[in-house]
């Protein structure tokens, strides 16, 4: 009997990170070649988040992401290398939520009050918004998951939603923070031809 099995590729990731902070104009690598979680080739879509100095128990979100396509991937892998300013207690948590939009405008149909911008969040917000998953943190001042959760992209657009739910600020100064990113990688089926 033939058989078809079906693997699975990953797509072009999306990178959320700061131009200023994450080195070679945004598109790095880090400076410590063991905290980078990019999957290159290809270069992934690059966008802006500016994490620096945010506070515990504070939010940011990013600009709407580049447009995935009329057909795009349905499930996507989130990932995340975060530095504190100083080490955090263990336990604690980095949350990210998901503002999906079907519109390309920055502004026009975000849930939450996301701007579409660069920017911080009001945490109000976060139940209209579609949970991802948490980077549970160690007791270290750079803490990395490369899986924390699959997830379904319902919509060609969104904002990225980041809450510092650990128990010190993230990096303060914008040199040092050049290791922290996030990244969302497509999942994609792979059926091969028939044997």
């Amino acid at each position: 009997m033939a058989t078809q099995e079906v693997l699975q590729v990953n797509g072009t990731q999306l990178l959320f990170r700061d131009v200023t902070d994450f080195p070679n104009a945004g598109a790095g690598p880090p400076a410590t070649a063991n905290n980078d979680i990019r999957i290159t080739p290809p270069a992934p879509t690059q966008v802006q988040i500016d994490l620096t100095g945010v506070a515990a128990t504070a939010a940011r979100q990013s600009n709407k992401t580049a447009d995935l396509g009329a057909a795009w991937p349905g499930w996507w892998l989130l990932g995340a290398v975060i530095e504190n300013e100083t080490a955090p207690a263990a336990g604690g948590t980095v949350d990210f939520w998901w503002a999906g939009s079907p519109n390309a405008a920055a502004g026009t149909g975000n849930p939450g009050g996301a701007t579409g911008a660069d920017g911080v969040y009001a945490v109000a917000g976060l139940p209209q918004l579609m949970f991802l998953g948490s980077l549970v943190v160690q007791n270290l001042v750079l803490n990395i998951n490369t899986a924390i959760r699959k997830f379904w992209m319902p919509y060609r657009y969104g904002s990225l939603i980041v809450v510092n739910n650990t128990s010190t600020a993230f990096r303060s100064t914008a040199v040092a923070m050049d290791e922290t990113h996030i990244t969302l990688t497509p999942v994609i089926p792979d059926i091969q031809a028939e044997a």
